[in-house]
């Protein structure tokens, strides 16, 4: 019995470690949820999850999309432990696309060889009528699990979420142009 013991106890383990990225995506639902953005998408698979959020009341940014991507399974998970990339992207959205858009386009296509997101760059990413800004920020998932301070673990968390969305903010509202075909907030 202690071989089946033990093989039941490392399943039960390592469902309980796969089961944390679920733990912080409810805890990044709920501060972007706090922060006035509703939820419009959910994605997941085994190694992320990826959240879209409407921008409500935003005259710049369209729709934030948060992605939770931690390695779960086999040697990788070994190494990196309970880390996980916490991938922010802002989208601003034209209702209009202008032919110089895409002179802009190669502009920051070009400048983007040079940024690596997971450093602190914000990467820009034009798509017909989209500008994504990208950037990836490094967390401990341990470090927004439950216990007695889950109030200052989810201050925490809304405080990295809106200080990227901002940073993000500042490097694409330049590209938000005005429309008369673009709804009403």
């Amino acid at each position: 019995m202690g071989l089946l013991s033990f093989i039941s106890n490392f399943a039960h383990k390592q469902e309980m470690n796969e089961s944390k990225d679920e733990i912080v995506v409810g805890e990044i639902i709920t501060a972007m949820s706090d922060l006035g953005f509703p939820v419009i998408g959910i994605m997941s698979d085994m190694d992320y999850q990826r959240i879209r959020f409407r921008t409500v009341k935003d005259p710049i940014l369209h729709a934030v999309t948060v992605t939770l991507d931690r390695k779960t399974g086999g040697l990788t998970a070994m190494v990196v432990g309970t880390q996980a990339s916490l991938i922010i992207q802002a989208e601003v959205k034209n209702y209009l696309a202008d032919p110089d858009d895409l002179l802009n386009m190669y502009k920051t296509d070009f400048m983007n060889i040079l940024k690596i997101p997971i450093l602190g760059d914000v990467k820009i990413n034009h798509e017909l009528n989209s500008i994504f800004g990208t950037t990836v920020k490094l967390i401990n998932i341990d470090k927004f699990l439950g216990g007695g301070g889950q109030n200052v673990a989810r201050e925490e968390l809304r405080n990295i979420l809106m200080g990227e969305i901002n940073r993000i903010k500042e490097k694409i509202a330049s590209h938000k142009k005005k429309s008369a075909i673009e709804p009403k907030l």
